[in-house]
């Protein structure tokens, strides 16, 4: 079978479906292909809930969060679904990291807290804080499949044609479009967006150089709620990081960031024993609320480069939206605009998620 389109989209989970809806909505004919069946968990955008806030050290990254606050109320309006749960979001750990937060919340005019331990025990007795504390209402999580289903929704009702279980076999790039070849036939576009995540890079061999791409399997856990507490989400910003946040099944569930092993991404790992140790370690100590023994464990690929930024550009007729494991989630619909305007033509003078910038990482704990 051969098919013609504006775009081919390479990669249909949270990043490709958000451009793929994008795209559709201005009239674009797109095709969109996935390795994978549709929801399917083999990659970083299954389960449950995702963290969305604006609490970045990097004040390009709480301005992009801003932005993705309004499109992921849009994308609730336009689908009648509820994705976003703002339940509010504690940080804690480094002085210094909480202060350029507060500066960047200030910048986009959202309320939020400081407090130092006491105080913070005091409003939160289901924690135990070692260091300061800030407190952010307009925080929460949006339910993840939920969000990438509302974009493929959208993506199929303006036309799109996405098509699952069926890998790209071939990418030719030719003087004025892409040739892409795949199990179901070929697909003749204008360009082609490549957001396959950990398999980006395989994809990508021969046509594009990216920066080395780091692939590992993130260790999650859950566990039980000894009451109905309000429970926020939080992360620690100290050497590990951890986070947790609520589920809809009324779990929590928490993990450390950024300490899964390197992994093959067709080649899976079981939850660590010794992951689970740790953090069950930390979580009697530090969150009383909670009881320490998890009730279940899974595992979630992390697809990111050492400086934790973002690659998305536009080189010839590639597009590119690679190494957004570990935060990019909550950037979703701002990240599909960008996508879809790298495709139609449009570039952005100073891009900061470019191929050939420099690192720009910061943070004394790496986490942005």
């Amino acid at each position: 079978m051969s098919t013609t389109a504006d775009v081919v989209i390479i990669g249909c989970g949270g990043a490709g479906s958000a451009a793929a809806a994008e795209l559709a909505r201005r009239g674009r004919t797109v095709v969109g292909l996935d390795a994978f069946g549709r929801g399917h968990d083999r990659g970083s955008s299954h389960g449950t809930e995702r963290i969305v806030r604006a609490a970045y050290t990097d004040e390009m990254y709480s301005l992009m969060a801003l932005d993705s606050f309004d499109g992921w109320r849009d994308l609730e309006r336009e689908t009648d679904t509820r994705l976003l749960s703002m339940v509010g979001s504690i940080d804690t750990g480094f002085a210094r990291e909480l202060a350029d937060i507060s500066t960047n919340l200030t910048t986009c005019g959202l309320p939020h807290e400081l407090m130092d331990a006491a105080e913070a025990e005091r409003r939160f007795p289901f924690f135990r804080f070692e260091h300061p504390v800030l407190w952010q209402p307009n925080s929460g999580t949006v339910h993840a499949d939920g969000a990438v289903a509302a974009f493929q929704r959208v993506a199929r009702a303006n036309g799109a044609d996405l098509r699952f279980d069926d890998p790209v076999i071939a990418i030719d790039v030719r003087a004025g479009g892409v040739r892409v070849t795949s199990t179901s036939g070929v697909v003749e576009a204008g360009s082609v967006i490549v957001t396959a995540g950990a398999w980006a890079d395989r994809l990508l061999d021969g046509i594009l150089a990216l920066p080395e791409l780091i692939v590992t399997d993130e260790q999650v856990f859950f566990f039980r709620p000894r009451a109905e507490y309000p429970w926020p989400t939080f992360i620690t910003r100290t050497v590990p990081e951890l986070y947790g946040l609520p589920t809809p099944g009324g779990l929590m569930k928490a993990g450390e960031h950024y300490t899964g092993p390197r992994v093959d991404p067709d080649v899976r790992t079981a939850p660590s024993v010794e992951a689970a140790e740790r953090v069950s370690s930390w979580i009697a100590a530090n969150v009383p609320g909670l009881e320490p023994t998890p009730v279940d464990a899974t595992t979630c690929l992390y697809a990111s480069f050492p400086d934790e930024d973002f690659i998305i550009d536009r080189v010839g007729d590639v597009v590119v939206g690679v190494g957004l494991g570990g935060h990019g989630f909550k950037f979703l619909p701002e990240i599909g605009r960008r996508l879809a305007d790298l495709a139609d033509g449009e570039s952005w003078r100073g891009n900061p998620f470019s191929i050939d910038r420099e690192s720009r990482h910061v943070g004394p704990s790496g986490h942005k």
